[in-house]
Order: C-alpha cells, then sequence, then structure tokens
C-alpha cells in the first residue's frame, strides 16, 4: 500500500507522544488490525493524517502527527483506540520492532497477560494496562504519575525550539493541563458516572498536587494564574459532581476508599510551608465534611496524633487543628470544634469564615450567634469582602431566625465599615429616618455618590425623611467655597425644595431659603448662583 511521505523528524515526535498516552493493550489490537490489512485508506493532509479502518464497521480516523494525543476516531472510545493505533503503525511501519522495544514504550516481547491479584508492582500495572473503573485508587495514581511523566519527558525533545521549550518551562501548566486530561479521562468515558466522576476529580486533585511540587522554584511572575483559575474551576465542578451523584450513599464503600485517597493528598499539601497556588485549606475541609463515618474517624485519629506531638507555633499544627474543627463539625461536634479552635494564638479570620458559611448553609442560626460573638472583635478588622460576607450571613439569620435584634446589634458594632450592610436592612424594613440618620453620622456617602434610586424610594414613601439628609449636603458643598461647589449647592437645594413641597412645608423651605442667603451675603458667586437657580430674587 503507498505511504505518503512524513519527514523522519516528525515521525519521531508522533512515536514520542504515542509512547506516553497509548496503552499496550490497545497498541496491541492496532497491531492485528494493521497485520490483517483492515487500514483501506490513508491520506496526509496538512499536519494531519485521515484514513478510514476496517473492523466489522468502516470507522474514520484523524490523526494529528504533531499532537498525537488528540487524534480521534468515530469508534465508541472517541480517541486513543486500536484504530487510531493501525494507522500510527501503518505510517511508522519498518520501526515497530524499535518502538515496540524502547525503554520508554515498557512493551513487553510476550503478549502473555500478568495472572490477576498477584502482588505485580502497581507502577508496572499502570504503565501497561489503563486504568480500571474500581480502582485501586493507587493504581489510578500510578498511572497519572506515568502518563505525566511521559508528557513533561516529551517536552525535553531537541526538536523543540528554544521559544517552544522556554514557554513550556514557565507556563507547565497551561501547556499540560488540557493534554494530560484529554489522554487520562479517555478511558472512563463509557464507565458509571460516579466512577467516572471520582476518576475525573482524582485527575484533577493529581495534577494540581504535581504542579505545586514542580513549580515551587519559578518565581511567581511566571505562574500562569489565568490557567490556575481555570484547573481550580475545573476540579470544584468534578468535586460538585461527585456530591450530586445519586448513587454516592449506594457505594458507600467505593466513595470512602476514593476520599480517603484524597484527604491524604490534600492533607499533605496543606502542611507544606509555602505559598500555595491553590487553596488547599478549603479542599481538605470540603472533603472533611463531605466524607462518611470511616473517613472521619482515621483522619480525626491521625490528627489528634499529630497536634500531640507539635507545637503550637508550627503553621502545620495551624491547619492541623482548622482540619479537626472541621471534622468535629461533620461529626455534629459543634463545642468540641470551637474548643478546638479557641487553642490558637493567634486566629486569621480569612481561615474562620468556613465555619460560619457551614452553619449559614444549614441554617444552625443560633450556632452560628455563638461563633459570629466569638469572632466579632476579629471581624470589625477583616477585609472587605470577609466582612461583607459575614454581615451577609447575619440579614439571612435576621430574616430566617428568633435571633434577629442580636444580629443586628452585631452588624451595627462592626460600623462604619458594615455601613452597607446595615443600610440596606433598614430600608428593607422601611426604617427610613434610620437610614438618614445613619448616612448622617457616618457620612459614607454624598450627594455625588448616593445611590439616587434609593434616594427617590425613600422620597416616594416617607420625603419629610430626607430633608436633614439634604441639609446636611447642601452645606457641606457650600463650604467647598468654590464656583463649582456652589452650582452643586444649588442642585441639592432645588431637590430639598421639592422635599418641602412634598412635605406641604413650602413656609418652612422659605424661611430657610431666605435664612439661607442672609447668612452668606458677601459670597457673591453663591448669591448669583441661588439667583441663577431661581431660589431667591434678584
Amino acid at each position: 500500500m503507498y505511504k505518503d511521505r512524513i519527514s523522519s523528524e516528525k515521525l519521531s515526535i508522533m512515536a514520542d507522544e504515542a509512547t506516553r498516552c497509548m496503552a499496550r493493550d490497545v497498541y496491541e489490537k492496532g497491531k492485528a488490525l494493521y497485520g490483517h490489512d483492515r487500514i483501506k485508506w490513508v491520506k496526509i493532509f496538512g499536519p494531519r493524517i485521515y484514513s478510514t479502518v476496517d473492523d466489522d464497521k468502516m470507522y474514520t480516523v484523524t490523526v494529528h502527527i504533531d499532537n498525537f494525543s488528540q487524534s480521534t476516531c468515530t469508534c465508541a472510545k472517541k480517541r486513543l483506540c486500536e484504530h487510531i493505533a493501525a494507522v500510527f503503525i501503518h505510517y511508522y511501519g519498518p520501526r515497530v520492532m524499535e518502538f515496540e522495544n524502547s525503554p520508554k514504550m515498557n512493551f513487553s516481547a510476550s503478549k502473555k497477560a500478568p495472572p490477576k491479584n498477584t502482588n505485580l508492582n502497581l507502577k508496572n500495572q499502570a504503565v501497561q494496562s489503563t486504568p480500571d473503573k474500581e480502582g485501586p485508587v493507587e493504581l489510578w495514581y500510578e498511572y497519572f504519575e506515568n502518563t505525566y511523566g511521559r508528557i513533561r519527558e516529551s517536552r525535553k525533545r531537541p526538536s523543540l525550539s528554544y521559544s517552544d521549550f522556554f514557554a513550556s518551562e514557565l507556563y507547565i501548566s497551561a501547556r499540560l493541563y488540557d493534554e494530560f486530561m484529554d489522554v487520562v479521562n479517555v478511558y472512563s468515558q463509557s464507565w458509571p458516572s460516579l466512577n467516572r466522576d471520582l476518576y475525573r476529580f482524582h485527575s484533577d486533585l493529581f495534577f494540581m498536587d504535581m504542579l505545586e511540587k514542580q513549580i515551587k522554584d519559578v518565581q511567581p511572575a511566571y505562574v500562569d494564574h489565568y490557567q490556575m483559575e481555570e484547573i481550580w474551576d475545573d476540579f470544584m465542578r468534578a468535586f460538585a459532581a461527585i456530591l450530586s451523584n445519586k448513587q454516592q450513599e449506594k457505594n458507600k464503600p467505593l466513595f470512602q476508599t476514593f476520599f480517603q485517597k484524597a484527604i491524604q493528598v490534600a492533607r499533605e499539601r496543606l502542611f507544606v510551608v509555602k505559598t500555595p497556588l491553590f487553596s488547599w485549606l478549603m479542599v481538605y475541609r470540603l472533603l472533611c465534611v463531605t466524607s462518611y463515618n470511616d473517613c472521619l474517624e482515621k483522619e480525626t485519629r491521625y490528627l489528634e496524633e499529630f497536634l500531640a506531638g507539635h507545637e503550637p507555633n508550627q503553621q502545620s499544627y495551624y491547619y492541623a487543628v482548622l482540619g479537626l474543627a472541621s471534622l468535629r463539625l461533620a461529626a455534629n461536634r459543634e463545642e468540641d470544634a470551637l474548643s478546638v479552635l479557641r487553642q490558637l494564638r493567634d486566629k486569621r479570620i480569612d481561615d474562620l469564615l468556613f465555619y460560619l458559611e457551614y452553619f449559614a448553609g444549614a441554617r444552625e442560626w443560633e450556632k452560628l450567634l455563638a461563633w459570629v460573638n466569638w469572632l466579632a472583635p476579629d471581624i470589625k478588622g477583616a477585609n472587605a469582602v470577609v466582612l461583607e460576607d459575614i454581615c451577609e450571613y447575619c440579614l439571612q439569620a435576621v430574616e430566617n431566625s428568633k435571633f434577629g435584634q442580636e444580629f443586628i446589634k452585631l452588624i451595627r458594632s462592626w460600623l462604619p465599615r458594615s455601613l452597607d450592610c446595615y443600610a440596606q436592612y433598614l430600608l428593607e424594613e422601611d426604617l427610613f429616618r434610620e437610614w438618614v440618620e445613619l448616612h448622617m453620622s457616618y457620612r459614607g456617602y454624598t450627594w455625588d455618590n448616593i445611590d439616587k434610586d434609593v434616594l427617590r424610594l425613600i422620597e416616594a414613601k416617607d420625603p419629610a425623611a430626607l430633608i436633614p439628609l439634604y441639609h446636611q449636603w447642601s452645606a457641606m458643598l457650600i463650604e467647598g467655597k468654590t464656583r463649582k461647589s456652589y452650582q452643586a449647592s444649588v442642585r441639592v437645594l432645588k431637590k430639598l425644595r421639592a422635599l418641602y413641597n412634598k412635605s406641604k412645608a413650602i413656609k418652612e423651605w422659605n424661611t430657610f431659603i431666605y435664612s439661607l442667603a442672609a447668612r452668606y451675603p458677601r459670597m457673591r458667586a453663591l448669591q448669583e448662583e441661588l439667583r441663577k437657580g431661581k431660589l431667591i430674587s434678584s
């Protein structure tokens, strides 16, 4: 059969790609198809090979010469199937024996499969076979590690240009993530949904862990933070898919086994003393509060023993305390959880927000109140985003519990930083005069930056309530003593006049505006603007 020409360099590149992403059994099936002359048509067009393979049905294959792992087939497997392997062998032809004996491929001369349930090293199994839907999870990780290593190794090939090599070192996650996930997840497409979700979750978790290990010597300026966010979002989607899977309850043993491994990975990464790329504390605590009893008991014992052997001033001790508190929450031992956290010499409110979220999500308002009271002094100094979140939980409790006034008292204690939150509460309760008093006391907003929709709302329901606030704004603008500030003051005074009219207090308005003009007789610019605005007569 005639073969279109592919350069030796490109064949070498394609072979390198094939060695790291093709499984042995798939390769052998492809070799058998090639040997039985099942390839019916082939054509090279640009960087791709197009072919048809007869395997009881006719399948169309597209091989990417420069990116073999992205090759596709119309069969059920879609990628890295025996039909793709057959087309690869068709072009690799005379070098097949050399390829099979390559130490990278680890193909055995014998086709005899090793007996099941032997003590054969898991790593060799991972190299020579595809991952199984039932695990064990350690075999999955060995397979991940082998695949990841092959991709990394292929990035170092001499055929890469300097610029490509340089970029792959600096932006390793952006270069490797999609490729890695495409390779490892191709085998799970036909699995039951829970097994597939667990496999996707662990492949994400493995990649994040490896990235942390490899990026430790790279300056943060060279980290592709946009790609980090995509990886994190993908991981959280995989996590959510597991938790929402209805088969979870029916497969507790499987679920517990695979979550125990995830807890171990997250904990080991969390205890490393360095600034992480991902929020391992969040991952660890989410795993703790969503695992089943067996996992919780094992991890609780581990952390208790860990704390007994470490000093309180160590970072790992701090994270172990946070983890143990999460485990006790999951076991419905809230008092014990709080008791553990009280051991901390220094507490960071950002790290403790998790527990408040937990109670708010569970609608445990009394417990939320106890924990917020404990943290109240620290909350006042929290960053704006954290404070806003905590205020939001408090407002939820105000609306849904009998502890409303106690939560409102806490929000008031954080003024002026909680001004927006408290102001929103006052509006929702139609406490307009209190809203005005709040803004007059803290002067958090001026006429220029206040939400005019809010002013219109209050004006429609209680126009007289706004009169003191408009008085204050106009006085502040006049004190600016510039033509521009006088003009702004006139605009406010016109709104004030409308409020007096709506309140049927036009006599009071006339008394005020003439006394205002009389108070500043020497401010000619102000007098001119008042006349231009037809607030006083000439």
